[in-house]
């Protein structure tokens, strides 16, 4: 699991202007959509997973260079 905040995570992976609106990235993250924790007040987006998209051997791999 690599936690990366929702600003560096969109920032990171989208174009300007075609990232998600940060409130709904949160309403993702609490339904389950997409995967990631809250810790204190902050969420966080699992990057490891969200790149893997559900293919468990790319998961690995990037949790082992991460």
């Amino acid at each position: 699991m690599r936690l990366i905040t929702i600003p560096k995570w969109r920032e990171r992976h989208f174009e300007e202007g075609s990232a998600p609106d940060e409130v709904t990235v949160r309403r993702w993250l609490r339904t389950g959509k997409l995967a990631g924790k809250k810790v204190g007040g902050t969420w966080y987006v699992d990057e490891s997973e969200w790149l893997a998209d559900g293919d468990e051997l790319v998961r690995r791999v990037l949790e082992r260079t991460g």
